[in-house]
Parts: structure tokens; sequence; C-alpha cells
């Protein structure tokens, strides 16, 4: 089988990673890696402070570099940090409520004015640089046989907007809580399934999706006909980019995110139906060939941006960076949010203009 196949790499390249990344993490003086935060369903996630990288594996180097099609670079500004959007399980620091507003981007950066209201498909404007304007819950060992992570807006369903649906897929060895974008996400108004496999499947991925669907129709849920079964989507990190991969043909899907995280096997590939955002490292990232080939190969429209670090971003130097790109694209492909259009699309997109990114186009000199 693929997905086997895919694991046991991703297994062995996981190991072929631990023992760098533990000494990376120790060099910083970073926390350890807790277990997901608990809470009910209606709870604000509490958690310590930082939350320790742990070893991430699951795209391997190799792959022919693919040619590009659009391009460009330059300009300046960079995204500010999405403060008061973590929550995720760390040594040492006092739990509380995610509710902060994050910090100012330098020189403009992909901040986002309100658009003059800017259609939104129901969801006011937001700047996905910083925390949402709704606080973010979280419950653990829930989902299909307890073994997922969810986080959500506390309050669902605001003025009866329904939540749009994500399922998270980690990087080998990781788990959800580490994740800062996906209580970020919960700010935002997005309901995110994460399992807490540390080698996620694409099985995972769709079973995660699946529940959801059914706890909104089924009476008596704390989700009932909260979500919006229309507006899904899947992303993922190294592995669980892999796992989005796998999944991408399924008709629910509206948009895929991929971040450091190359197809290995060429032909899911092909399984890209709806516009995807692929966010990958300099050639120091272990996927960066492989991101490139994907985007050569893809036939649907997608957004490549490219920055200056390398596999471990996410969880390190480009973490803010990588998130708020990431709520700009799903606010944008799933609420309808307008105003985020100007970040990705044409020659002078933000993100095209912003320093701390190389941006590589296909089929978007129009909105797709």
């Amino acid at each position: 089988m693929v997905a086997d196949k895919h694991l046991a790499r991703a297994r062995a390249i996981g190991l072929l990673f631990l023992l760098p990344l533990i000494a990376h993490c120790s060099s910083k003086g970073e926390g350890s890696m807790d277990a997901p935060v608990a809470g009910t369903l209606a709870a604000p996630i509490t958690g310590g402070g930082s939350g320790g990288a742990a070893a991430v594996a699951g795209s391997s180097a190799g792959g022919a570099a693919g040619a590009s099609t659009v391009s460009g670079s330059g300009g300046s500004a960079q995204a500010g940090s999405s403060a008061g959007a973590s929550g995720a399980a760390g040594g040492g620091g006092s739990g509380g409520a995610i509710s902060g507003s994050g910090g100012a981007p330098a020189d403009g950066g992909m901040t986002m004015e309100d658009g003059g209201g800017a259609p939104t498909g129901g969801f006011a404007p937001a700047d996905p640089a910083k925390a949402g304007p709704y606080m973010a819950a979280t419950k653990s060992a829930t989902g299909p046989n307890g073994g997922y992570t969810l986080y959500h807006p506390a309050q669902l369903a605001p003025d009866g907007l329904k939540n749009p649906i994500l399922t998270w897929g980690n990087g080998a060895t990781t788990i959800p809580s580490l994740y800062t974008l996906l209580p970020h996400l919960a700010t935002h108004g997005f309901v995110v399934i994460a399992c807490d496999n540390s080698f996620v499947t694409g099985a995972e991925l769709k079973a995660g999706i699946d529940w959801l669907i059914a706890e909104n129709g089924r009476m008596g849920s704390e989700l009932y006909q909260k979500l919006d079964v229309e507006a899904v989507g899947s992303f993922g990190y190294s592995l669980g980019s892999l796992g989005t991969f796998e999944i991408a043909a399924d008709p629910r899907l509206k948009t895929t995110v991929h971040i450091s995280g190359g197809a290995m096997d060429k032909s899911v590939v092909p399984n890209l139906r709806n516009p995807a955002a692929f966010f990958c490292g300099d050639p120091s990232d272990i996927a960066h060939e492989n991101c490139e080939s994907d985007f050569a190969l893809a036939k649907v429209p997608v957004f490549y941006g490219v920055f200056p670090g390398d596999h471990f971003g996410i969880l390190a130097a480009f973490a803010d960076q990588i998130n708020t790109a990431t709520t700009a694209w799903l606010r944008w492909r799933l609420m309808h949010d307008q105003t985020q259009e100007k970040t990705f699309v044409g020659p002078d997109c933000a993100l095209c203009k912003d320093a701390s990114w190389t941006v590589k186009q296909r089929d978007f000199a129009v909105a797709p």
C-alpha cells in the first residue's frame, strides 16, 4: 500500500532527524513536549509557556526540481507575531485564555485592512497576523476512537455563521499542541480537528472530516448544525502534508495547504483538484526539492511561497509568518474573505512584495 510505504519511510526519516532536533531545541533552552491541553468543548484553551519543538520528519530530500512559472520576490515588510494565539503545552508557564492581540507587522507586511466592507462570506474581515475575534477552546481525547484534539471558537456558529472545517496532520514525531497555528485558526472561527498520531496517515485525516460532519448532523452533539460542511480543507506539515496529498481528491475539500511537505510519491500530486498553497523552506529544507517538483507538476492554481529557513520553520523562527500566510489563505478560500485576495493574486501581491518570501504562482493572474 502507498500509505504503508510512506509511513515506513517517514518513521525512518523521523529517527534520522530526532537527535539533531533535540540538540537544536536544547541549545535554544526550549521547554519539553507535553501532552495536548485538556479542556471541555466550550472551555478556553489554557496551557503553559512555550512548547518545545520535537523531532520532525516525513518529507524526503530528492525529486527533480521543477521549472517555475510566474515568479517574483523583493520589496519589504515582514508579518508580525500572533501573540495570545498559542496555548500549546510547555513547561513552567501559567495558563490563560487565548484572547490577546498580536504584534503589529513591520512596514505593513500582510496586515489586511477591513476593505470597506468587502464580502467575507459572513465573517467580518480580520488581520491574519493577529488573534481573531473569537476566544479559542480545545478538547483533547475526542474524535474517532478518542485519538484527536479539537480546536474551535468557544462561541460556535456566531450569529448563525457556520464554522469552516479543517483537518490537520502533524509532522512525524510531533503532536498537535506544538503548533500555535491551530489555536490561532480557532480564534478566526475555524474548527480544526488534529489527529494525535505522531505518524499520521491520510486515512486518519479523512476520518477527522468524517467525524466532524457526522457530529454536525447528530442531535445532542455540541457541534450540531454549527459547521459549514461545504467549506472543508485539509492541511499539514511534513508527513501531515503528505497525508493531505493522499486525500486531496476528496470531493468535500475546497482547498489544501502543504507546509514543508513535498510529495515523495509524485502519483499523488494529480489528486489536487482545487487551489492549493505550498509554504516551504529554502534549499536547506529537506522538502524543498519535492516542493519545487510538486509545483511544476500541479494542474490546479497553486500559490508557492518559499521562506528563508529550514524544515523546522513552523516550529521555530518562521512560525509567525507561516501562521499568518496560512490563516490568510484559509480565510480567503473557505470564508470567502476577499480582503485576503491581494495577499496572493498577481505580480503585485502582498507576499510577492514581502522580502521574507520568494513567490511562485501557477494560474494566479486572476483569483481562482
